[in-house]
């Protein structure tokens, strides 16, 4: 982190947003997986902020056969999307490489 001019600043942005797309995550697969009901407002709030992916993922998702369409795989895309966006968001957050002195 102390090669680059921002790296522990963008290293603790990013680790946040990842620790908060991945209990949302969590939190979404537990529900989905355990109530016989679910209203699922954490993958809403999953899919809100993992945005820009997330919202295409979502609305991408509408397009596919009805007979392929699984909630659980909905979930890991925007977990996945979620945290590639976190590991984009460290590589444009830390600037550039110092130089050894």
């Amino acid at each position: 982190m102390r090669r680059y001019r921002n790296g522990r600043v963008a290293a603790a942005l990013a680790g946040v947003y990842a620790c908060l797309v991945a209990t949302l995550g969590v939190v979404s697969m537990v529900i989905l997986l355990t109530v016989h009901d679910p209203i699922l407002v954490s993958a809403v709030a999953l899919m809100v902020v993992t945005f820009p992916l997330g919202p295409l993922i979502w609305w991408g998702w509408g397009f596919l056969p009805p007979d392929s369409v699984d909630p659980v795989w909905l979930l890991v895309a925007l977990a996945v999307a979620g945290l590639l966006q976190a590991y984009l968001m460290w590589r444009l957050l830390r600037g550039p490489a110092l130089h050894a002195p």
